[in-house]
């Protein structure tokens, strides 16, 4: 038996040391995002604001949030501002969102909106309010009574919520004022529009093209309204992952273009948006030939897909971690931002995500004796922060292990490690390679240039990540 496995390790490492060098992703200066989702303070806020020491608290959470998605540098934050026809600022339109004190329309004592601008600002990142649109709430909600007396034929009660009329001509102007407010008042980088279709439930009973007039005129009013105040804001939307059929793919009747009235291509073509970050929560072919879709119509502007990273949660999903790997890898190989959705399952590091993001979003940081790879193209300081190599720390403090371009030397296996056989995957996950653990050293000469996980195999099959390595030659 023992024979007979070690000649299907060296089979293994026959075929895979004879293959063609593997490209390795090239990073390119691109959105990297999270949505942080207030409502019910599921991301944030944990702690209800209620006094000055809680006060305190609340802002922590948030700095600490903060200080670890520049780690993994995220440069964009899309925090929901407006929630259900509340909001998270002193508004003069609507009221208090529940989120910050446990009470809707109660002030938490502070500017939650400004805090949160001032501390992204001060780490190089972006932030953008997320407005969202035309669901208000349950039917008895705060955001609900308030827009209903005000506006009483602007509301329409679907199952037990409401929402906003998108065939009623004056609910962009509404929507439009309050994306104004903010744009008058705080120093955002964008508005971020949500929910900007019709509602689910919604039995649309115009002609789709009537239906995308409606949604696009609401879409026109917020620019107009917000560009009138300053040119260089932007405006995004997060239209459903998939715009429309695409002549090999269904999208099985859940697309943006006719589904729900979204023609998001067209705000970016027309000039209406500057950005979109289109919710792609599906794998396989439901997700890559619809993400190289929005990458050919992106009409110069940015694009980061929605990436739905909630279903590596084993309550969620059943995706696993080399789903949103591969995402990833096709995303930065066609030009395409990213963004998690949501800010809680990065952070809980979920299958090892936010381990993995350190050295993905990373690779120009490695330590100074490797001498680091070409260097990641800087943005303007506003939207991408600068990191100290001092600051960088490989996944789980694992090594990166010294290399000349041709031998890689290995840590001592010792007496507990059962290992004959090494493993050099790439940071996408993929297996380049597979090299003999006999000793201290190994064979690298046939590895293209580039940064690898390196892993041990033992016979039973079981893998131990060792470290990491870069492979760089003159």
């Amino acid at each position: 038996m023992k024979r007979t496995l070690i000649l299907i390790y060296v089979l293994i490492a026959c075929i895979t040391t004879k293959a063609q060098p593997m490209a390795v992703p090239t990073l390119t200066d691109e959105i990297r995002a999270v949505w942080l989702t207030t409502i019910g303070g599921i991301d944030w806020p944990r702690t209800y604001a209620t006094s000055p020491a809680t006060i305190e608290q609340q802002k922590r959470e948030l700095t600490q949030m903060l200080d670890r998605l520049k780690r993994i540098r995220i440069n964009t934050v899309l925090l929901q501002t407006r929630i259900r026809g509340t909001v998270i600022y002193p508004s003069s339109l609507e009221p208090w969102d529940g989120c910050l004190t446990g009470k809707p329309g109660r002030s938490p004592g502070y500017d939650p909106l400004r805090f949160a601008i001032d501390e992204c600002h001060k780490r190089g990142m972006e932030l953008h309010a997320w407005v969202v649109t035309l669901p208000l709430g349950k039917w008895n909600g705060a955001g609900c009574r308030n827009m209903a007396s005000k506006y009483p034929k602007l509301v329409r009660k679907i199952g037990q919520d409401g929402f906003m009329n998108p065939e009623q001509p004056q609910t962009g102007d509404v929507i439009a004022s309050v994306c104004e407010e903010i744009v008058r008042k705080y120093d955002v980088d964008g508005i971020h529009l949500d929910y900007i279709r019709y509602p689910d439930g919604w039995r649309i009973t115009v002609s789709r093209s009537t239906g995308r007039e409606h949604i696009t005129s609401i879409v026109r009013k917020i620019n107009s309204a917000i560009k009138s105040i300053r040119k260089d804001i932007k405006l995004s939307c997060s239209p459903i992952g998939k715009y429309e059929d695409l002549s090999r793919y269904s999208s099985r009747g859940w697309n943006a273009y006719v589904g729900v009235c979204q023609d998001a291509q067209g705000w970016l073509r027309s000039g209406l948006m500057d950005q979109l970050y289109p919710m792609m929560y599906f794998k396989g072919n439901q997700f890559f030939p619809f993400a190289i879709n929005w990458s050919e119509n992106k009409y110069g502007k940015e694009v980061a897909a929605g990436l739905g990273i909630y279903f590596l949660d084993p309550h969620e999903g059943n995706w696993k971690i080399d789903e949103i790997k591969r995402q990833l890898a096709i995303c930065r190989q066609y030009g395409l931002g990213q963004c998690f959705f949501r800010a809680k399952f990065l952070l809980d590091n979920v299958q090892g995500l936010y381990d993995y993001l350190l050295i993905w979003n990373n690779q120009d940081l490695l330590p100074e004796s490797l001498g680091g790879l070409p260097p990641l193209p800087v943005a303007p300081a506003s939207s991408n922060p600068s990191v100290s190599r001092k600051q960088f720390t490989p996944i789980a403090n694992l090594p990166f292990l010294q290399n000349d371009g041709r031998f890689v030397t290995l840590p001592p296996k010792g007496k507990t490690l059962d290992a004959d056989v090494i493993i050099v995957k790439s940071l996408t996950g993929v297996d380049v390679a597979t090299l003999s653990y006999r000793g201290t050293q190994a064979s690298i000469s046939h590895i293209p240039c580039g940064t690898y996980e390196i892993r041990s195999l033992n016979r039973k099959g079981i893998t131990h990540r060792l470290g990491y390595m870069e492979v760089k030659r003159k």
